[in-house]
């Protein structure tokens, strides 16, 4: 149990960090972090061992991880003050999804020794089993965000 306490913390708060510190469609943010692990699938490896050169270890590892990651503050940081107050409980969920997502791909993309922890754990497997249903009620909760969250112009009112 002790190993998953990390992962989580992690992986699953940081899409709950981005919501109320950016107060950004976590709908987009979702998107983004999909772009992010595709994009993760087709780097180049010489791109990921000459980057993972500089940080000792398990640099490689580190550098895919930090591609997920860019993508998602990227788009934080590009919606920014994009989440109305009675939204936010969808937003939540999305941020919810988001992080179990990450924590049922993240692992096997990367290889970074203290998520791949995680792989041990009976609840990780069990939680990576639903990992399609997860991502199907994510992208549909993300684009009824990003619906819900287009700005309405002012109609009646011309200056």
């Amino acid at each position: 149990m002790g190993s998953l306490i990390l992962p989580v913390l992690v992986l699953m708060g940081f899409p709950i960090f981005l919501l109320f510190f950016f107060r950004t469609n976590l709908g987009v943010v979702f998107l983004s972090a999909c772009g992010g692990l595709v994009l993760l699938n087709t780097l180049d490896p010489t791109v990921v061992t000459t980057a993972g050169a500089i940080i000792p270890s398990e640099g490689e590892a580190y550098v895919r991880l930090l591609v997920v990651l860019l993508s998602m503050i990227f788009a934080a940081m590009m919606f920014r003050g994009a989440t109305k107050h009675s939204h936010l409980l969808l937003h939540f969920m999305i941020s919810l999804l988001l992080g179990v997502m990450l924590l049922t791909i993240i692992p096997s993309s990367t290889g970074i020794s203290w998520i791949m922890e995680i792989t041990k754990n009976k609840i990780w497997q069990n939680v990576s089993d639903f990992e399609t249903l997860i991502i199907a009620a994510g992208m549909s909760l993300s684009f009824l965000a990003i619906l819900f969250g287009q700005r309405k112009h002012d109609v009646g009112k011309h200056k």
